[in-house]
């Protein structure tokens, strides 16, 4: 008989013409069978053959030892494969075979793989897909519509499934899906969706069936997400990472803009649960009722403000917003239906293209504010092969340190990160721009840190620089600035006026202020500023940061070398001025004054400098640069420095 293709209907109901008796009618789904199951009076679908053969009882549990191929699956030894066809109706061919894992990212031992044809093409030769190569075999699977279900033992027992979905059958996957087991009971799912249509999710052959690793493709538009299981009412839930969002922006390839919501139960507790949402222990352990109330407890939102990102430069936040709060996870479009996909087959996850306005919206109760300056010598947490850049696929951190953030996950990065603090509630991610330190900063702030060192090959910290709202307006108007190992600060500057420019929302005109305005100004300022310092006394560059100059990547990490610099150069040039005016001042006696013109004078000189050194300071303090440099020539060169 001709089998009717019904594409996208594979699930609809369908009477066979003349047919009153009960049966199963077959129908083409873009190769593969599906079959229609007609009663008298009525019908009702079955599902395709590949869906059957991984079906879950009703504990969740996927047992492979009543499977009518076990016996011969566990007789087969390591690198031996046997092809089998499956007895469901229209079953199609399946692939068994045993491997040995290295154990790099999951399990190390052997291993039952099980591959199921779900579209009709498994090809002969050696395997084209992930496993061994180094024996041939007379079929293999492909990663378009196969799914690989994995027993680690082996001992019957499900550990994973990875499944590849080729939605518009043109050959190469559009959506996989990575299902964790317990025991053989499924318990959770990473689901990707490759929105750019490059065919880029996970590799196999890299990680081995398993997919806690770096992300194949955090490069594009992509989903990345991660839903529950409910055993009993046979559905997914959204849980942690729900969704991690990438966008390319302005078409490259790379993404400018990542967004990760963080999901837990709505009345999960932190001071018990501070990492929830980031904890096997909590979406891979048992289910419970909570789980079926849940909401968006976190939200990172990361961004390539100076839109460096490129081929040879990936992965280039810049900005990264950290937002606490309880939101419902109810969104519009969340339920994700797919036919080809196992059962279930709807998912819950926000639409790729709402997560930014979400974020930019989000109901914060606090909200942390980082800015990475430049790398850090003392961790390696970018991708396989980028480790020195410190470029992390999922955007830019909050800290575990000092004011902690429920469900902030990691890892972190600590030096050279630039964090600041909003306790208060807001429904914006509001930005100005300060003229005294020509830095953009989180409006509502009150506190924030930056911790310099560790760079260019520094195996010490340089210091810190704190600032602070005390009027609360909303502006830093307090900065303190400190040395590593010392307990009082370097200097301390309050500036009655913050010399404020609120920022636009757009984040193409940021773009183009920051690039455009902000680091030309400031690199040029640092510039002028360190040569007429030099002129008053020369400085030794400390190697680290000659060093750090010649790595920096972009300008925004040359300025903030020039910074550092800077910051300790006038450090040590207001401390050695500072020291020769008291040197003056206390080696005058008061009873030679009278009798000592020349004493008198010299006496007058030094408190004049003096004053200038307070003017010089608070002119420092405040970035009037310009004002700096006029003082600094007014004032003698260090003799013998």
């Amino acid at each position: 008989m001709r089998i009717p293709e019904r594409s996208n209907e594979q699930f609809r109901c369908i009477s066979a013409a003349g047919t009153r008796a009960a049966g199963r009618i077959p129908i083409l789904m873009g190769g593969a069978v599906a079959w229609v199951l007609v009663a008298a009076g009525g019908c009702q679908t079955a599902p395709p053959w590949w869906d059957a053969e991984t079906r879950l009882d009703e504990r969740g549990v996927l047992d492979l030892r009543s499977k009518p191929w076990w016996g011969l699956a566990v007789r087969l030894h390591e690198n031996e494969q046997r092809l089998v066809r499956s007895q469901e109706p229209g079953g199609g061919p399946m692939l068994l075979r045993r491997e040995k894992l290295t154990g790099r990212r999951s399990r190390p031992g052997p291993a039952l793989v099980w591959i199921i044809d779900d579209d009709g093409d498994m090809t002969a030769g050696p395997p084209a897909g992930p496993g061994a190569t180094s024996w041939r075999a007379p079929a293999s699977g492909d990663v378009d519509s196969d799914c690989y279900v994995v027993d680690y033992e082996p001992d019957g027992l499900v550990d994973r499934m990875v499944d590849y979905i080729d939605n518009d059958r043109d050959g190469r996957a559009d959506t996989m899906d990575i299902r964790y087991f317990v025991n053989g009971e499924l318990r959770r799912a990473w689901f990707w969706d490759d929105h750019d249509g490059d065919g880029r999710m996970w590799s196999l052959a890299d990680y081995e069936y398993d997919g806690n690793c770096f992300a194949s493709d955090p490069y594009g538009d992509n989903t990345l997400y991660m839903n529950r299981y409910d055993a009993k009412q046979r559905r997914w839930w959204p849980i942690s990472e729900c969704p991690f969002d990438f966008y390319d922006t302005d078409g490259d390839g790379q993404s400018e803009a990542v967004v990760r919501f963080s999901v837990a139960p709505l009345d999960f507790d932190p001071a018990t649960d501070a990492d929830y949402a980031n904890s096997a222990a909590r979406y891979e352990g048992p289910f419970y009722d909570d789980l079926r109330r849940m909401g968006v407890v976190n939200v990172r939102y990361g961004i390539d403000v100076d839109n460096e990102s490129r081929a040879e430069r990936p992965l280039h936040y810049d900005l990264g917003f950290n937002m606490t709060g309880r939101l419902p996870y109810e969104f519009p479009g969340m339920a994700r239906t797919n036919p080809w996909r196992r059962e279930p087959k709807t998912t819950i996850c926000i639409p790729h293209g709402q997560t930014r306005r979400i974020a930019e919206t989000y109901p914060a109760d606090q909200t942390g504010f980082s800015w990475r300056e430049f790398s850090d010598d003392t961790i390696a947490i970018g991708p396989p092969g980028q480790e020195a850049g410190d470029r992390r696929w999922e955007g830019v951190f909050w800290i575990w340190q000092r004011r902690i953030m429920h469900n902030t996950g990691g890892p972190t990065q600590r030096w050279n990160v630039r964090r600041e603090f909003r306790p208060t509630f807001s429904t914006r991610r509001e930005l100005y721009y300060s003229r005294i330190d020509r830095r953009i900063h989180l409006v509502g702030a009150t506190e924030g840190w930056l911790e310099a060192g560790y760079l260019g090959g520094a195996d010490a910290p340089f210091g810190e620089i704190r600032t602070f709202d005390t009027d609360g307006d909303g502006y830093f108007d307090r900065w303190e600035v400190y040395s590593a190992g010392r307990a009082e600060p370097l200097r301390v500057t309050t500036a009655p006026d913050p010399q404020v420019q609120r920022l636009p929302p757009e984040w193409k005109r940021l773009h183009e202020f920051y690039v455009n305005t902000v680091l030309p100004e400031a690199i040029a300022a640092n510039e002028r500023l360190i040569a007429a310092m030099d002129r008053v006394k020369p400085f030794a560059r400390p190697e680290p940061l000659v060093r750090a100059l010649e790595e920096a990547a972009d300008a925004g990490e040359r300025r903030y070398v020039l910074d550092v610099l800077r910051e300790w150069q006038y450090g040590d040039l207001r401390g050695a001025l500072i020291e020769r005016n008291r040197k003056v001042l206390d080696g005058i006696r008061l009873s030679d004054l009278r009798t000592h013109r020349e004493l008198a004078g010299l006496s007058t000189r030094a408190w004049s400098e003096a004053v200038l050194l307070a003017e010089m300071d608070q002119a420092y303090g405040e970035g009037r640069y310009d004002d700096v440099i006029e003082l600094l020539g007014r004032m003698e060169p260090l003799a013998g420095q």
